[in-house]
């Protein structure tokens, strides 16, 4: 295939670097951004049966491409990944619209995804409609705690919150001291308002009967003290609970007299007891590989002042040599939200690795937010420019002020003659603009850093203040370190 590789005179020396087997065409501009239709009328393409212009480049390059009669589409944003770009560039449908490079990425994903959905043929057993054990992904188990003591429409908007964010399973946290009644209760809203399976999460024989009875399809917890709970569990599935491995053999082989739905959770301890806990796992996985194993990663995420994605993501990959077939976790805190959204793609990415025996990398999947693969070369400080100074004038818009909050993922931007709400920076500031509320330009300008600000916050779940800088931890407040 004959290639042209479209770019700017700054970017010209990268391109050339990683457009290999392919020509390129220097527009006489300096950012490849800002390159249109019109500066490729004039050029002869009739050579090539590709031409790849810049990633970012905006124009009606489908109709440059009927009148050329020679395909036309968006390359990557970035040089750098003209390389994998060209690789791979039989298997991407390019587009006029949507940058190479993102495509790419959903290919991947695509293909990853579609590969460890295939092998969920094989499985152990059925949880109402999910498969679990035998070589299917890790499904994720997420737990509202005290959902008895919820109103129906909290307890219906958090678990369609949960399902949205890839829960497979929603588990009921039951409280210590719960009535049958409020089980029944919880449960049978669980079971009206979603097509997942439900757990309920209880010692409780009463409150396990009480759950069974309204339709419940997994019942954590049965351990040693409780095994005359195996008279009501019905077809529900099982967990089964118990540090000592060689005991929590035995008693497996008591429970499966019962159901052969059975799950073994060996226990995951909270940091600085997690290492002996995953031997547990491991020592389980050795004495019996079939049964399924269900690996409760909330007990870390919950139990560490940092980061759940990280952690999420290793416990995943711990989880997947494992041979865990559950993680179980919950979003009781704000800094374990998102948790499982987190470990659902970590899921897909640890099968996809084990499948293809490979690094959980390059997978089109990622749980990267604050850091990024790849440091993409820039264009330098240019000769003669100025240092940036702030200034300390401060002179009032007479136009009014604004107050800015973060509410969920909305962000409001309140002025005395109107309040706008909405999801970005963007559609926010260009309503005020719409609407005349700003006419001082360094008032436009805080008001668009402030809005994207509060854009990132929505976005992280982090706290927003006005004019306060976002705190991102070690980078921003433990400077000594």
């Amino acid at each position: 295939m004959r290639i042209l590789a479209v770019t700017g005179k700054l970017a010209e020396r990268e391109v050339k670097k990683y457009a290999k087997n392919a020509d390129v065409y220097v527009v006489d501009i300096d950012i490849a951004a800002f390159i249109t239709p019109s500066h490729l009328r004039k050029i002869d393409l009739s050579k090539y049966d590709l031409v790849l212009v810049p990633g970012l480049a905006r124009g009606d390059w489908k109709g440059l491409e009927k009148e050329k009669g020679v395909k036309i589409r968006l390359g990557p944003i970035h040089a750098y990944d003209l390389k994998a770009i060209l690789e791979n560039i039989d298997k991407i449908d390019l587009s006029h619209e949507i940058p190479a490079c993102r495509l790419l990425n959903l290919v991947k994903a695509e293909e990853n995804m579609r590969l460890v959905d295939e092998v969920d043929e094989s499985y152990a057993f059925k949880i109402g409609n999910v498969r679990v054990g035998g070589n299917s992904r890790m499904k994720i188990v997420a737990e509202i705690i005290d959902a008895p003591q919820m109103k129906k429409d909290k307890l219906v908007e958090k678990i369609e919150y949960y399902i949205e964010s890839g829960a497979d399973i929603i588990d009921l946290g039951i409280p210590l001291e719960c009535d049958a009644d409020e089980v029944r209760r919880a449960v049978k809203i669980a079971v009206n308002s979603c097509n997942v399976p439900v757990s309920i999460d209880t010692f409780n024989r009463h409150a396990i009967a009480a759950g069974v009875k309204a339709g419940a399809d997994m019942i954590m917890s049965i351990s040693s003290s409780n095994l005359d709970a195996l008279d009501v569990i019905g077809d529900a599935a099982v967990v089964v609970v118990e540090r000592d491995v060689p005991k929590l053999i035995k008693l497996l082989e008591k429970v499966k007299t019962k159901t052969d739905k059975v799950i073994a959770d060996p226990v995951l301890d909270p940091p600085l007891q997690v290492a002996s806990s995953i031997e547990r796992y491991m020592q389980f996985r050795r004495m019996d590989p079939e049964t399924p194993l269900l690996i409760g990663v909330g007990n870390v995420t919950e139990l560490s002042d940092a980061d759940s994605i990280g952690i999420n993501a290793l416990l995943a990959f711990i989880s997947e040599e494992i041979g865990a077939n559950l993680l179980f976790t919950t979003e009781a805190s704000a800094k374990t939200r998102g948790s499982i959204r987190e470990l659902r793609v970590a899921s897909y990415m640890a099968k996809a690795a084990k499948l293809r025996n490979s690094p959980p990398k390059d997978l089109g999947l990622n749980l990267l937010v604050i850091k990024e693969k790849i440091r993409y070369e820039s264009c330098g400080v240019p000769n003669g420019a100025v240092e940036a100074t702030a200034s300390k004038e401060f002179h009032r818009d007479p136009k009014g002020d604004f107050r800015i909050w973060v509410e969920g993922d909305k962000i409001v931007c309140s002025h005395e003659k109107l309040v706008v709400v909405g999801n970005d920076a963007k559609s926010i500031i260009d309503t005020v603009l719409a609407n005349d509320l700003v006419s001082r330009l360094d008032h436009a300008a805080y008001l668009g850093r402030e809005l994207k600000k509060a854009e990132i916050a929505a976005m992280l779940g982090k706290n927003y203040t006005q004019d306060k800088d976002l705190n991102f931890g070690i980078y921003s407040e433990n400077k000594r370190l």
